[in-house]
């Protein structure tokens, strides 16, 4: 019985790595730094911000799973141009997207408005937006836009301690509790069935 217990108790432990490691839980994250900090004044795409592995997240658990595809992992995948003093790029920036249409709070506005815009809200990223509001926005399809959902982004990079105290916890919690089943077994159950004869 003792055997099937340590069988019983490998298994879980291994079947709980592994679902671990598909619900994408590891490896685990800490935080490196504040995007905003790697912004320069050169004007850089969002994702070339970010080194090889780093994911971004306001929290650490936006960087897990289907929550890092719909927050940070997209944001990296967008047209996002960030630079130190971004309203004084933003010609170079139209230069390169070949995009002369600014949108302000609301409504399209004009070059100097736009700047000015970046300028009072301390843009750092302006972002390629894709219009369709043909009533508000007429013909345009594509303007630039304050790209604001970068300004509390964290960078996260994988933590080999994390992720293996995250492990090590599992596997503590798993030991817990089947020593408590074998204790129940071997010192109530089997004495209730057993009496004083019973053994292991």
């Amino acid at each position: 019985m003792f055997v099937a217990f340590v069988v019983a108790f490998v298994a879980v432990v291994w079947g709980v790595i592994a679902d671990t490691l598909n619900s994408a839980q590891l490896p685990k994250y800490t935080k490196v730094g504040i995007l905003s900090d790697r912004v320069d004044a050169e004007i850089r795409l969002i994702g070339n911000l970010v080194q090889p592995g780093e994911r971004i997240g306001v929290y650490e658990g936006n960087v897990y799973g289907n929550s890092y595809n719909q927050n940070g992992g997209w944001l990296l995948r967008q047209e996002y141009y960030c630079s130190k003093n971004i309203s004084s790029k933003v010609e170079e920036i139209s230069a390169k997207t070949e995009i002369n249409y600014y949108k302000g709070n609301l409504d399209l506005v004009s070059l100097s408005d736009f700047k000015n815009y970046l300028a009072q809200n301390s843009a750092l990223c302006v972002q390629v937006l894709g219009l369709d509001n043909p009533e508000r926005y007429g013909n345009v399809k594509k303007a630039l836009s304050w790209g604001l959902e970068a300004d509390d982004m964290a960078v996260w990079a994988p933590s080999t301690v994390k992720s293996v105290f995250a492990v090590l916890q599992s596997v503590f919690f798993i030991a817990l509790g089947f020593l408590v089943i074998l204790i129940l077994y071997y010192k109530v159950f089997l004495y209730i069935v057993f009496g004083k004869n019973a053994k292991l």
